[in-house]
Formats: C-alpha cells, sequence, structure tokens
C-alpha cells in the first residue's frame, strides 16, 4: 500500500507494508516406536540389543537406529510420556555444554512417569584428586600416557592426563572432521544432579549409584559386553526418576 507524506515541506510517497504474522513453527516430528520404547544414547558397537523395542541413538549411522547430530540438537523424535528408560554410558561428555541442558530436557520430557534415566559419566572429581596427589600409576592416567605416545608422538604431563576427562581430540576424524573435540564436558555428581533437576527431574529423586546396581532390571545388560561403564575406578553412575 502507497501513501503520500508531506516532510518539512517536500511532498512525497512511500509504500507501507501491512505487518506479517510470525509463523507457526513445525510441530516436532515424531517417530512410531514400540509401545514400551527404551533409548540407549551411543552404545557404541560391542552391545546387543536385550530386544526389539531397544533403540539406540548415535551420530554414527553405522551403530545408531537413529542417528541425531548431537551438536545441532534440537529434539528428540518421540512424543511426550512415551519412553519406558533412557540408558547411557561414557556419551554425554561428548557433548557441548550448550547443548547438553537441552538434550536432558528432551530426555525428562519424553520419559514416562516414573521412568529412569540412568547415566555413567567419566569421574571428573576422581581424576582431579588423582591428579593433585600426583599420581602417576593411575590406571586412566598410564592409558592416556600411552596413547599420547602411540597417536600424537607426546609426552603427556600428568596435567594432560587429567585435562582429558574435560577436553581430548575425537579418533573419529572420518565422521566428526578435523579439529573434533571428543570430550567436552564434564561433572561430579552435584552437578550432574544441578543439571538433572534444572531439566525437570526432581532433586530426592537423583541418586548416585553403583556399577551393576540400579532401581531397575531394564539395565541388566550393563557389565555384559566391553564398555567403559565397566570401568568403575573411574566412573560416576548415576539414576533420576522422572
Amino acid at each position: 500500500m502507497k501513501k503520500k507524506l508531506k516532510f518539512l515541506g517536500i511532498e512525497c510517497e512511500v509504500s507501507i507494508k501491512k505487518k506479517q504474522k510470525p509463523k507457526k513453527t513445525a510441530p516436532v516430528e515424531t517417530l512410531a516406536v514400540a509401545e514400551n520404547a527404551k533409548l540407549n544414547f551411543g552404545p557404541g558397537p560391542n552391545w546387543a540389543k536385550p530386544g526389539a523395542d531397544w533403540y539406540s541413538i548415535d551420530v554414527d549411522p553405522q551403530l545408531g537406529d537413529i542417528v541425531v547430530d548431537f551438536q545441532q540438537f534440537e529434539n528428540l523424535p518421540f512424543k511426550s510420556n512415551s519412553i519406558q528408560c533412557v540408558y547411557g554410558s561414557h556419551v554425554f561428555e561428548h557433548m557441548s555444554i550448550f547443548v547438553t541442558p537441552l538434550i536432558f530436557s528432551e530426555i525428562y520430557r519424553v520419559l514416562k512417569k516414573g521412568s529412569i534415566f540412568r547415566l555413567i559419566l567419566p569421574d571428573a572429581e576422581k581424576s582431579i584428586r588423582e591428579y593433585l596427589n600426583g599420581n602417576k600409576e593411575f590406571l586412566l592416567f598410564k592409558r592416556r600416557k600411552e596413547r599420547a605416545r602411540k597417536h600424537y608422538n607426546r609426552e603427556y604431563t600428568l596435567f594432560e592426563c587429567m585435562k582429558e576427562d574435560f577436553l581430548s581430540p575425537s579418533g573419529q576424524v572420518d565422521l566428526l572432521g578435523e579439529n573434533a573435540l571428543a570430550h567436552q564436558n564434564a561433572w561430579d555428581f552435584n552437578t550432574i544432579k544441578s543439571d538433572l533437576v534444572t531439566a525437570g527431574f526432581e532433586p530426592e529423586k537423583v541418586k548416585k549409584m553403583d556399577f551393576q546396581k540400579s532401581q531397575s532390571d531394564l539395565f541388566d545388560f550393563e557389565g555384559t559386553y566391553r564398555s567403559e561403564a565397566n570401568e568403575d575406578y573411574r566412573s560416576l553412575y548415576v539414576e533420576a526418576v522422572k
């Protein structure tokens, strides 16, 4: 629409556009899954599904039933209150500090009431203690030293061994590209509890657990195959009930 206006004695013609209504965002696309669907984030190649109602979520198309780019994460493709349980071992530390709050919120959203989110993380507090104690014999540090010699031709300091709990280079160059990070996040129990409470879980329903000790038998596969979850000397086990 055009309209004539006079300003400082000068008549001019301007075009006036009607205000556009904001576009509605598209609804979350949901996948058709089993009625008692269960999720395992980043299970790795050694995990054998306990049943057809288990779905793996991974950035690697070779490993994930559902492929998700966690660095560009927006939502989980499931209806709210539709998932029976969620498991993730040594995977969330591979996700950005800017993304994990949304991932935890989405896990809370899709879980059924009373269902459990079990996660295993590197115990960053333990690594810090071993570093401060100057423990060169700490198994995790020795392993990282050996890897640095083999792959980077470097002699790691004890600090660098500890630092890999927080930041480490990715070994998946073909999948993630050059200069990608593997570890890029870390927690102690109080911090992961705070993050899970922020996501929606009630404080009293977030508990520290132990290797193969769970409030549910749905996770009985833990410890039955080669996995970092088995390394209880340097892992933090947590369960949150919706």
